[in-house]
């Protein structure tokens, strides 16, 4: 099998992350601003040879894609499952407000660690399993390519705690910086296997 390279980027920013407003699944389209951002990013993301496009299929990431791809004129397909975690009961609240109304929940939560799971919503490790089942299929499809992956920060953040092996615990701090690049090279080892290495995490876009 050949080596694939993965690229690794959250969606552009929308008017509910102005404000800490926890998106989850809630389809929340980008602002017009958002695009000079994207704009940004071009000389950065253009550096590598993208050969296609995947990208959650919710607005904020997919649109991302669509204005990315003007440029990189790739294939591009959505994928369900790169979707960000289902925060349930919690999406549409910001955390400050959720220590203050649940301070022993959230507190809970957070030592949970892999376990965190929002009320109603879906934990970090399945964030992590579905992340993965996408990649290992791309990884399986398009073996040698260089992939792009338009997703949002719990899965980035999900797949490089992974990958550095940590407990995913608040004290362990942040690996993942909300707008930058983070390159992975993918090489399956087995038909239902792939090993995934770390090129860089938090490039400067």
């Amino acid at each position: 099998m050949k080596q694939t390279y993965i690229g690794l980027l959250r969606h552009a920013p929308t008017g509910w992350n102005s404000v800490k407003r926890i998106q989850g699944q809630h389809d929340v389209s980008l602002p017009q601003e958002s695009y000079d951002i994207i704009n940004e990013w071009i000389p950065s993301i253009m550096h590598y040879p993208w050969t296609r496009i995947l990208t959650s299929d919710l607005a904020r990431a997919y649109h991302t894609a669509l204005a990315l791809n003007k440029h990189t004129n790739v294939p591009i397909e959505r994928d369900s499952r790169l979707r960000e975690q289902d925060w349930g009961a919690w999406a549409g609240h910001t955390i400050q407000d959720l220590r203050e109304t649940t301070p022993e929940e959230i507190a809970r939560q957070e030592a949970a660690g892999w376990d965190f799971k929002p009320p109603g919503g879906e934990s970090r490790i399945e964030v992590l399993n579905r992340t993965l089942e996408a990649m290992h299929e791309a990884t399986r499809r398009w073996d040698g390519e260089h992939i792009l992956i338009v997703t949002h920060y719990g899965n980035i953040a999900s797949i490089a705690n992974h990958l550095m092996h940590t407990k995913f615990l608040p004290e362990e701090g942040k690996l993942i910086k909300k707008h930058a690049l983070h390159r992975l090279i993918a090489e399956q080892t087995a038909p239902e296997t792939t090993q995934y290495s770390i090129l860089s995490l938090n490039e400067v876009i």
